[in-house]
């Protein structure tokens, strides 16, 4: 049987979910991010020997979701066994789609991706992963979820805190290489982070990244009526973006965005004081202004044209009044 997974490669969770999905169905790995995660499924979609198919952490939009099902219907027709375990904002008509075309579903917005895998297949791994589960949950900033906490609790905290963070860190500082991020997938099963090769040495890295642009950050940023917005170069937008609303915590949201092949990627953050959800808001107007994006109430990405940039983020800060 030919197993595949097809999971997010820009943070933790997407990294363990991969893991997990190949400790336990020995799946072949693909890792992408927005931009590429469509072209990938093509890919799989036309290998013709894929029994099985497992996509993780990769969340829907207005802009991919008609084509994301056409791929998917078209695999089933071959037979092959989909399943899609996620934790991003997915509206109800759109499950009802998937289940009606034979793909199974697991999905909450409550428990990040590999704190669900994890909780469904305990039984059948390790206990040694519901570390993995827990540093992902650190990652996505949703430890304190039922599941997660518990996980989390099982190890000394600063322990867990240490893995997470070198993990990600790790991660953050090798987006364009994949062979270090199939190599992370390969071998999380055999080791905790800060014992791979590479991983401490990624993550010092990024560290010394991240303490050269916190000035730069400070100096560049700048303020609209609801919204503090940022460029960064060197750093993962997301990092960026939580940097920016903490310094800035009167605003309604954070933006971080970095120019990618004639796109701007974006990573956005809400207050704790926000009554919006900004990944319905941003699905809805990313798609107007000819982009992609979506995610969770107060975190979420997008991918904007670049000349369309200043136009999402005036409409943005007019929609968070």
């Amino acid at each position: 049987m030919v197993t595949v997974c097809v999971s997010h490669k820009e943070d933790v969770d997407g990294v363990v979910s991969a893991t997990l999905i190949k400790t336990l169905f020995n799946a072949y790995p693909f890792l992408a991010d927005y931009t590429d995660f469509i072209p990938t499924l093509k890919h799989v979609a036309k290998m013709h020997d894929v029994d099985q198919l497992f996509i993780c952490d990769l969340g829907l939009s207005k802009a991919n979701e008609k084509e994301f099902i056409a791929i998917l219907s078209e695999l089933r027709k071959s037979d092959t066994e989909i399943t899609y375990i996620d934790h991003h904002d997915l509206a109800d008509e759109l499950k009802d789609v998937l289940r009606s075309n034979g793909i199974n579903l697991i999905h909450t917005v409550d428990e990040c991706t590999s704190v669900q895998i994890y909780d469904k297949f305990k039984d059948k791994l390790p206990k040694k992963f519901a570390l993995l589960a827990a540093c992902a949950a650190v990652g996505d900033d949703m430890r304190r979820r039922p599941i997660a906490v518990r996980l989390f609790n099982m190890y000394d905290k600063q322990f867990a805190f240490f893995e997470a963070s070198t993990l990600s860190y790790a991660i953050y500082d090798n987006q364009h290489n994949m062979d270090f991020l199939l190599m992370l997938v390969d071998t999380l099963d055999k080791a905790f982070p800060h014992e791979i090769a590479g991983v401490l040495d990624s993550a010092r890295n990024y560290a010394q990244k991240v303490s050269s642009n916190i000035v730069i950050i400070e100096k560049d940023a700048k303020r609209m009526k609801n919204i503090v917005h940022v460029q960064t170069h060197d750093l993962s937008t997301s990092i960026v973006a939580n940097m920016l609303l903490a310094s800035y915590p009167d605003a309604q949201a954070s933006l971080a965005y970095k120019e990618k092949d004639g796109n701007y990627v974006i990573s956005l953050r809400g207050s704790d004081s926000s009554k919006h959800h900004l990944g319905r808001i941003v699905n809805k107007l990313s798609l107007e202004l000819g982009g992609s994006g979506g995610g969770h109430e107060k975190a979420c990405g997008a991918l904007i044209p670049k000349h369309n940039l200043h136009e999402f983020m005036a409409k943005l800060d007019s929609m968070l009044m």
